[in-house]
């Protein structure tokens, strides 16, 4: 409810201060490379990882083939799975969000919004280690559950973040692939539940 309520006030201030032109144009920060690797999609249309040159994580996407029958393979690709995109959300927010927090050109606006998409990776790599307990443990409907509130708000922070930024391709390459990831998660969960 709180995220809720900060997302509706970021949006709302936003739009006052732009539809009233109170706010005196200032540059977007400019964002310097990180060592991160980006996404790339193989033929079938599923996510991969690209690891970056210099970054020092070699971080690939298990093999997407997983035999929906076979309970074992599924919870070992989905923790698999997990454990890669919490590994990088975490990468993301240190490097992406927590480094534009910390630039003195940063105004409020910016920081308000940076602050709710921290927020939201932060319950997001919760929300990925809990749905790891759910599948080990066979509850699949609450794996996709926390799966779906996941979905839900990453979008919350992409809102924010092309009201403030516009087309940041940091953020935008971001969240196509961990949206890519969390479709893949949950296809193999409710596959394998149905």
């Amino acid at each position: 409810m709180a995220l809720h309520n900060q997302v509706l006030l970021v949006i709302s201030l936003s739009f006052l201060v732009f539809q009233f032109n109170i706010a005196s144009p200032t540059p977007s920060p400019t964002p310097s490379p990180i060592a991160i690797s980006y996404i790339s999609s193989s033929p079938n249309g599923s996510p991969s990882l690209s690891p970056s040159p210099s970054s020092s994580l070699n971080l690939e996407r298990p093999n997407g083939n997983v035999q929906l029958g076979n309970k074992e393979l599924v919870n070992n690709y989905v923790d698999s799975l997990m454990e890669t995109t919490v590994t990088k959300t975490e990468q993301f927010l240190n490097n992406v969000v927590e480094k534009r927090l910390t630039d003195p050109a940063a105004d409020a606006f910016v920081k308000d919004c940076l602050l709710v998409c921290k927020e939201v990776y932060e319950n997001a790599v919760d929300a990925m280690k809990k749905t790891m307990v759910d599948v080990d443990s066979g509850a699949y409907y609450s794996a996709n559950v926390d799966l779906s509130a996941l979905s839900t708000d990453l979008e919350t922070c992409m809102d924010c973040v092309k009201e403030i930024y516009g087309d940041d391709q940091e953020f935008i390459k971001f969240d196509d692939w961990a949206g890519k990831v969390t479709v893949d998660a949950m296809e193999k969960i409710v596959g394998f539940s149905s």
